[in-house]
């Protein structure tokens, strides 16, 4: 579905930030992309989903082909509109805007089928529709991001990419997160990449691994032949 060749990234021209990367995603699939703070892992996600531009990126070489169409130099709207999602870590949205509000206008410009796949969000978020009416901004970490992949599913993707979704949330949030992640997965075939440093509930689902460090591609590998130990070293050499 997704293939990545050579794909280099630069910012201001000159501060390399991914150097040579190969980056495949299967259809329905999960992909865990690893790595420690810095490695590149925001940038990739960035340069797939057209967002470079926005913080003075580019790619410098290499490209990116989603389902056997070039993704360099689009918009991102036309990328989201292809059928990917990027949820970015911060957590997103409209803190001033209800819950509903946030979902609704999440599929502003994809509205055709849009209340089907809002009860589809609610039914795999049910905190979301108890707080449906609430301003997002009351929402706690894990509910945010909850809301936002939620808005995420309200453009229907087929491949669904979130950057370190664990990041600040309790083990038992962390838990939920990726439980419905894995639902995702099976009930609708959808296709996943996570970004995160290290999340173990993320190797028990994942069906491939790409590792990262500074800037490059240090290891690809199925998840059970990947242990902390390995993880660490890589982290540190």
């Amino acid at each position: 579905m997704l293939d990545v060749s050579g794909l280099s990234v630069r910012y201001d021209s000159v501060i390399a930030a991914l150097e040579g990367i190969d980056f495949e995603v299967g259809e329905g699939r999960i992909v865990a992309l690893l790595g420690p703070n810095g490695a590149g892992k925001s940038t990739l996600l960035k340069a797939i989903a057209g967002m470079l531009p926005f913080e003075q990126g580019e790619i410098a070489s290499g490209k990116a082909v989603f389902d056997g169409v070039l993704l360099n130099g689009k918009h991102p709207a036309a990328i989201t509109r292809s059928g990917i999602a990027l949820v970015q870590d911060g957590r997103q949205c409209f803190r001033n805007l209800s819950v509903g509000e946030n979902l609704k206008a999440a599929s502003f410009r994809h509205s055709k089928g849009a209340e089907d796949r809002l009860q589809l969000v609610l039914t795999y978020f049910p905190i979301l529709e108890e707080f449906y009416a609430r301003p997002a901004g009351v929402l706690s970490g894990g509910q945010l991001q909850m809301l936002v992949i939620g808005m995420a599913l309200m453009i229907q993707p087929r491949l669904l990419m979130l950057d370190e979704p664990s990041l600040g949330l309790s083990p038992v949030m962390v838990q939920s997160v990726f439980e419905i992640v894995e639902r995702l997965h099976q009930d609708l075939g959808m296709t996943v990449v996570v970004a995160e440093q290290t999340v173990p509930r993320l190797m028990e689902i994942a069906d491939d691994v790409y590792v990262l460090s500074r800037g490059h591609s240090v290891l690809h590998a199925p998840p059970d032949e990947i242990d902390e130990d390995r993880l660490q070293s890589l982290y540190l050499s």
